[in-house]
């Protein structure tokens, strides 16, 4: 890792100073306010201490500056922070499967519905969701064959288990979400649906100045479409924004990717969603994560009150239990799920019913194959 400070007077002489010596791949570890120069504090000068690092592959096993020690022992107490309240998670988790679920072994159940039973759970599927759909099998039907008739019966019974809505794309909407998981595409893909498909005036505004290379990429996805892009550097400089934005149609909002174990970029987006009010929130997450930090990613993120969930990745991953974990975990709905990296076409309307049929049919292959 290549680590670097910068004494400078504003947020945007940094972020020029990083692309031209680290690259658009660096990111922004810290900034501090300090005061420099003067006599005993008199008229010292207030600068801007920026501290950015990159991977350096020639030197990948080398640290080389203690600013990383000091972020890995943070990531190391957070992560130890996280664990046990996943011990806590899970317990209870336990506690619930057992008060639902009348049958004490998986032996228990006919062959076929053994096989449907752990195809739930290689999605993924949250536990009490299993043992209400194993439950209500073996009382329903006995045994089942798993074929296509089978197939329709199970997703018309989970579609109750999914909640699907696709809102207005009006006004203020922002986006927020975990590193990596999507959030500068989907909100190319939304931008062209709202300018290309609906002929909506529409701007971006970006506040993920944190990764250099983020705002290169949102900045050639608007000039294609020729909508206008702004940038901010504080809550309070995009709330300004909004303001000289407000004749447009829609403003759509891109913000740094945060961990959801991080106290304090937790609070940081809470203020910035509260400075901004806006009118749709869309949580932006990965179906590719396991189901623990899934739930998680929905908790901890409701802090910056999201209305709506965007689940991304639907193509890299063989596991679609998320589509009917979001309402176990939180109170709102699907409105849109990504599969592929094309702007505009890799995004679909959330819709239960079609949305149950394919789950069901991902399913029942896991089941046809055990």
């Amino acid at each position: 890792m290549k680590v670097k400070k910068y004494m400078v007077n504003d947020i945007k002489e940094a972020l020029e100073q990083i692309k031209k010596d680290l690259g658009e791949d660096a990111v922004i570890l810290s900034t501090r306010s300090i005061k420099k120069g003067g006599f005993l504090g008199i008229g010292a000068k207030r600068y801007l201490e920026v501290t950015a690092v990159c991977e350096d592959k020639s030197h990948q096993d080398r640290v080389e500056n203690n600013e990383v020690y000091k972020f890995q022992e943070l990531l190391v107490k957070n992560k130890e922070k996280r664990q046990e309240e996943e011990i806590r998670e899970l317990k209870q988790m336990i506690q619930e499967m057992r008060s639902m679920l009348s049958i004490n072994k998986q032996s228990d159940l006919p062959q076929n519905i053994q096989k449907l039973f752990k195809a739930l759970q290689t999605h993924d599927v949250d536990p009490v969701v299993i043992s209400r759909i194993i439950e209500y099998i073996r009382i329903a039907y006995g045994d089942i064959a798993i074929d296509e008739a089978f197939r329709q019966k199970l997703a018309e019974y989970i579609i109750p288990f999914m909640r699907t809505e696709v809102p207005q794309l009006e006004k203020v909407i922002l986006l927020v979400g975990p590193t990596g998981v999507g959030k500068t595409t989907t909100l190319a893909k939304l931008a062209a649906r709202l300018k290309l498909v609906e002929k909506k005036q529409i701007a971006i505004l970006t506040l993920d100045t944190y990764r250099i290379a983020a705002t290169e990429q949102l900045k050639t996805y608007a000039t294609i479409m020729d909508i206008p892009l702004r940038v901010a550097y504080t809550p309070r400089e995009a709330r300004l924004e909004l303001d000289a934005m407000r004749d447009f149609d829609s403003v759509l909002i891109d913000t740094a990717g945060r961990s959801q174990n991080n106290d304090i970029q937790m609070s940081e987006l809470k203020a910035l969603a509260e400075t901004i009010s806006p009118h749709i929130c869309f949580l932006v997450a990965s179906m590719n994560c396991k189901y623990s930090d899934f739930k998680d990613i929905m908790n901890r993120f409701a802090v910056a009150k999201y209305t709506h969930v965007i689940l991304t990745k639907m193509d890299e991953t063989k596991s679609y239990g998320h589509i009917i974990n979001v309402p176990q975990s939180s109170n709102a709905p699907i409105a849109f799920i990504t599969n592929g990296q094309r702007v505009p076409e890799d995004i679909i309307e959330a819709n239960a019913r079609e949305l149950a049929y394919i789950f069901s049919k991902e399913v029942l292959k896991v089941a046809q194959s055990g």
